[in-house]
Order: C-alpha cells, then sequence, then structure tokens
C-alpha cells in the first residue's frame, strides 16, 4: 500500500507538458549566488556567476536600479560578502582554476565603496588554506571580524580598516582546537579540538568575562564522535551544542558555559541535525534537519523571528526558507525561497508591516512549473536496512517503464538532500527517471550508518544501488531493459563496480572524476599523500589493506565482468582521484575488449570551464540516448 502511495503522488507530473529546455539553461552560471543588504537597508549588495568568474553588483533597493558591478579578474570567486558600514562592501577573493587542483589561490578580502570606487585588498594572507568574513560589524565603522585557516590552525582576527592592522582575537584553547566561537558580543566561548586517536572532537569552554578554559571531551575513547558549538541562545552563559555522543544521531544540546552542564533538548532517532536559523541578534532561535524534506525544531518559539518564518512557510507552501540577513535597526530582512523546482529567489521583507518585495532570482530564466518534482522514497535493502532517496520522474511522461539513471552520490562520507538539481533536471527533462539513494556509508544518517560503509566500498554499498533500482523496476516506474548508472567520485567507482557486480543489470555506465584502483588510493591523490598517515590511517578504516580484497573491490582489476558500455570522463589535474585511477580503469578496459570511450580535460576533481561542461552534458545525454533512449 506504501509504494502504491508513493506511486501515484508521482502521477501529477504527468499532467505538465513535457518540454525540451537547452542544455546551456541547466549548466550555465546563477545570476545571483548570494546577497546581503546595507546596514541602513538602501542597498543590496550580490554576487553574480559569470562564465569564467564572479562579479559583484550592488543595487539600489528604492530604484532597483544597479549602482556599480565590480570584477576581479579571471577565474575570480567571491566567497562571501558583507557590509561594513551603509558605504563599504566586503568580501573574500580567491582564485579557482579547477576543483581540488594545484592552481588556485587565495587573493584575499577586498573592501569596495558602494559605487564601486576605492576597491582594494584589505587583508592579503600569505600561506593560508582560507580567508573568510565573520563579521562586517557595522555598529563599528573601522573595525571587521576575519577569520584565517592556516597551516598552523584557524585564528579569528579584528582588523581594523584605517590602521590596516590585525590583531588575533583570541588563541586556540590548545594546538588542535579550531577558532573559538564567539556570543553575541563577540567574545570566545567555545572552541572545538581534535583527538587524533580517537578521531573525535571535544570542547573547550568559558564564558565571555573568563580567560581559562576548561575542557569537554564527550567521546571519552570512542572512536568517531562529533561534538560542536551550535549557536547563542537568548540565555546568558547559554548555548547550544549539537553531538553524537550517547547516540548514533547528532541530537540538540543545551550547555551552561558556568558549570559545564549539559542537557539534551532533542534528537531525532533518523538523521542528524544539519542546520541552524538565526534571528538579527545572532541567536539561534531554530535547528534545521531533513528526514525527508526540509524541518525544522524551534528552541525560542516566542521570538519575533519564530513567528515570522512560520508565516513565510505558509505564505510559500512548499518551500525552503533561508533567511540570509537584516538591517541595523533590525527592521528589515533578506531571505531566499527555494524547492525542488524553485532554483531560489531573493525576498526583502519590511517586519513592521510584513510586506515582501521579490529582490532577484538565482535563474531567473527557469520557469518552476517546468521542472521536475522530487519525490522522497523509502526501501528495504535486502538485509532489511532501511535505505532513503530521492525519486524524479520526467514531466509529461506517463510514470511506468522508463528508462532509468541511478545517480549515486560522492564522498561517499556525504548525502543527497531534497531540493533544485541542475544535473538532476536536466536528465529528467530529457524523458529520464533519476533516483539519488542515500546508501549505508553515507553521512547524515547517523553514525552507525555511516559506519555501516566501511570495508563494504564493493560489496553492500553496491547491493544497496542494486535494491534500489530493482525496486524501481519493481514498482513498474523503470524498465529493466532501459537501465544506466552515472556518479562522479565515489559516485563514479560505485559506478563501474556496480557493472562488474551485476554486468547482466545496467546497459550503461557514466564514470565522472571516479576512482577505480583501491590500491593505488594509497600512493596515488591526496588522501593520502597530503595528509600522510592520518590519510593512509582513514583509507584503512574504510577499505582495509587486504591486497586480495582490494583487487576484489577494484573495477580496475575486474573489467572481464562488465558487460555494458561505459563512458568516462577525468580531470587531469585532478589532485583527489589523478589520472592513475583513470589509466589504470583504461588498462583493464582495453585488455578485456570493453566498449568504453574516454574524455579527459585540462581540469581538477570535476569540470568547471563551461565549454567542457557542455561537452560533457552534450555526450552524456547522447550516450544515455544511445544506450537506453528516452
Amino acid at each position: 500500500m506504501k509504494n502504491l502511495i508513493i506511486l501515484l503522488s508521482l502521477v501529477w507530473s504527468c499532467l505538465a507538458t513535457s518540454k525540451t529546455i537547452p542544455i546551456e539553461d541547466f549548466i550555465k552560471p546563477s545570476e545571483f549566488v548570494t546577497v546581503s543588504i546595507s546596514p541602513d537597508g538602501s542597498k543590496l549588495a550580490g554576487v553574480l556567476e559569470l562564465e569564467d568568474r564572479d562579479k559583484v553588483a550592488v543595487i539600489d533597493l528604492k530604484s532597483m536600479k544597479p549602482l556599480s558591478a565590480k570584477e576581479f579578474g579571471e577565474k575570480r570567486k567571491v566567497r562571501n560578502i558583507t557590509w561594513a558600514n551603509n558605504d563599504t562592501v566586503l568580501m573574500s577573493v580567491q582564485k579557482i582554476e579547477g576543483y581540488l587542483d594545484r592552481k588556485g589561490k587565495w587573493d584575499g578580502i577586498y573592501a569596495m565603496k558602494f559605487n564601486g570606487k576605492n576597491s582594494k585588498a584589505i587583508f592579503a594572507p600569505g600561506n593560508t588554506y582560507g580567508v573568510s568574513i565573520i563579521d562586517g560589524m557595522p555598529n563599528n565603522k573601522r573595525k571587521i571580524l576575519i577569520r584565517e585557516a592556516k597551516r598552523g590552525g584557524v585564528h579569528n582576527f579584528i582588523y581594523d580598516l584605517r590602521s590596516k592592522k590585525s590583531k588575533m582575537l583570541a588563541m586556540p584553547a590548545d594546538k588542535y582546537a579550531s577558532a573559538p566561537s564567539l556570543d553575541t558580543k563577540y567574545r570566545p566561548v567555545v572552541s572545538v579540538g581534535f583527538d587524533l586517536d580517537t578521531e573525535s572532537t571535544y570542547l573547550q569552554y568559558k564564558t565571555g568575562e573568563s580567560k581559562s578554559w576548561k575542557k569537554l571531551d564527550l567521546a571519552e575513547g570512542k572512536k568517531e564522535i562529533t561534538t560542536y558549538f551550535g549557536g547563542n541562545s537568548n540565555e546568558p552563559n547559554i548555548v547550544y551544542i549539537l553531538s553524537n555522543h550517547d547516540a548514533p544521531t547528532v541530537g540538540l544540546f543545551k550547555l551552561n558555559l558556568t558549570n559545564g552542564n549539559l542537557k539534551l533538548l532533542y534528537r531525532n532517532d533518523k538523521v542528524d541535525i544539519s542546520g541552524s536559523i538565526e534571528n538579527a541578534e545572532n541567536e539561534t532561535i531554530g535547528f534545521t534537519l531533513v528526514p525527508d524534506y526540509p524541518e525544522v525544531v524551534w528552541v525560542n518559539k516566542k521570538d519575533p523571528i519564530t513567528l515570522v518564518y512560520k508565516g513565510l512557510k505558509q505564505s510559500f507552501p512548499g518551500q525552503a526558507i533561508d533567511i540570509f540577513n537584516f538591517t541595523l535597526d533590525k527592521k528589515q530582512m533578506v531571505f531566499r525561497v527555494s524547492s525542488d523546482t524553485n532554483p531560489g529567489e531573493y525576498f526583502l521583507l519590511d517586519l513592521s508591516t510584513n510586506k515582501i518585495k521579490s529582490l532577484v532570482k538565482k535563474r531567473s530564466w527557469m520557469d518552476p512549473k517546468e521542472m521536475a518534482k522530487m519525490k522522497s522514497i523509502t526501501i528495504k535493502a535486502r538485509d532489511g536496512k532501511e535505505l532513503h532517496g530521492y525519486l524524479t520522474l520526467p514531466p509529461g511522461k506517463d510514470p511506468k517503464n522508463l528508462p532509468f539513471v541511478i545517480n549515486p552520490h560522492g564522498g561517499p562520507i556525504a548525502r543527497d538532500y531534497w531540493g533544485f538539481n541542475p544535473e538532476v533536471q536536466l536528465m529528467a527533462n530529457r524523458g529520464y527517471a533519476v533516483l539519488q539513494l542515500n546508501y549505508r556509508g553515507s553521512s547524515g544518517y547517523g553514525l552507525d550508518f555511516q559506519q555501516a560503509g566501511y570495508l563494504k566500498w564493493g560489496s553492500e554499498m553496491q547491493d544497496d544501488l542494486t535494491d534500489a533500482t530493482m525496486w524501481a523496476v519493481n514498482q513498474g516506474i523503470a524498465d529493466k531493459e532501459r537501465l544506466c548508472i552515472y556518479g562522479g567520485s565515489y559516485g563514479g567507482y560505485a559506478t563501474l563496480q556496480s557493472l562488474v557486480r551485476e554486468p547482466d543489470l545496467y546497459k550503461c555506465g557514466i564514470g565522472y572524476v571516479g576512482v577505480y584502483d583501491l590500491k593505488k588510493m594509497r600512493t596515488c591523490g591526496d588522501t593520502a599523500a597530503k595528509n600522510g598517515k592520518r590519510g593512509r590511517d582513514y583509507l584503512t578504516k574504510i577499505n582495509g589493506t587486504d591486497n586480495n580484497m582490494l583487487r576484489e573491490f577494484s573495477p580496475a582489476f575486474n573489467t572481464n565482468k562488465i558487460k555494458a558500455k561505459v563512458l568516462l570522463a577525468h580531470g587531469e589535474d585532478d589532485v583527489r582521484v589523478p589520472m592513475c585511477q583513470l589509466n589504470s580503469l583504461v588498462k583493464g578496459l582495453k585488455s578485456t575488449g570493453v566498449d568504453y570511450e574516454v574524455m579527459t580535460r585540462d581540469e581538477g576533481h570535476g569540470y568547471q570551464d563551461p565549454k567542457n561542461r557542455m561537452d560533457f552534458y552534450s555526450r552524456l545525454l547522447s550516450f544515455l540516448d544511445e544506450n537506453i533512449g528516452h
């Protein structure tokens, strides 16, 4: 009965009229990636994506006319943006050649007048992993808060815009601790450390007035326990902590900074808490989680923004709401609305009149009515383990005997969420049913579920994908003669290993920047090389060191079992999954006569260049058409 209900709930998508949308509409950059309102509410600064760089634009909110636009050069990306005062926009800028390649670097933090003049780098880091703006501190026209990640750790600084001098806000609690999290008065209160032996995090905490730190190690010797800062409350010396020390999933706790008392407030037995909602005072009022669709757990139900948020949910049913920032007088708020079919639209809410004004859209050229709905599904694996995922069906088609693509995510310590996915929408628009499964080993469903994937890369994790595919077949949604699998990174591994493990199930497989030789992971790639012993220990934990098992679970050594057509795409400058992985697989494919083709580009771990992305997705669609039709 449950499966029948799921199927019937999907039928509505057939009522829409199918329209072929150009590939470019799905892969071209977003117009507005993020936005920030000026402290006085008169201007909006936004980051726009161009083909090879980002642009910062400032808009007059009364006339909605542009006041200025600024680019920072070829391949420069703006990582975050805020206001220092009513006249000055702040942004951190990074040069990006390709994701996880060898050529990127941080330019630093820039300040720019709203009219585009006097743009200059105010904080140029040295050898750094990244810089970001914590707070523009609009109440203080001279100073801002920034964060810099270096080999010696992550540190918070107060930077003086006039003197151009920076001062460390507070030393980390110890050498393994992160930059301290701050209370609403910008005082360090919590620092998260990492225990190398247990691979668990622990807390150092103190009140804002205190100079000495106290340690709170909830792991107590247990492996891979996560404990971290969740936000400030509206109560003095009370903060929120997120931790899974006492249960598989990450729960919500209240920590008293004065006496160290910890109290459990909420836990979902199915998924971890994944985010938070803050009011204008930087107090956390709610926490978000996504068991199937986005949900909120409120910790301050009486806060005015809590009531506002609930009202917005009623005004925008079926949409996710994200609050961005407030004006200094707290009378105006910028928020974003998005969903599985809506790429995102930014609005301005006048909190004194409750009037809403549309500002800008992420992808104005896309019509949500033409997009495919993403529905949550739950299945049982062959061993009884409950698995969750998302099914997207092509609009305008009867959901029966469809050509089908299962799309395993990368990681594998990651998960798929409900929301707008251009890649999935592209395949659905071309007539393909797409299933994204959070197989065992995925994160977000508790530590036990994640650890269930250790040493199971080539076996049970692949069985989960097979079981999900057969679920779609048995439901009558997927045509058993028209099945394909496509994934990137770990998903690329899962694709080829599924072709090895189930040679008669899939007609084709598409591996994108994938891992194919588990033995080479220990000698080729930055997981082991860059992270040293820690990286090698991680590989041992997830895949072991038994050479026989590593060969058995490596597609490169088992190509003689593959019957499906294979398409491979890889980046020549990929440091996470270098070309040695592709070369090892191709050697095996050649020796066993598998029908395959290869696309390589001067890219990192995933294609960034618009032309290369166009080439890849054009070939992906034609490859699907050739092998399973639409």
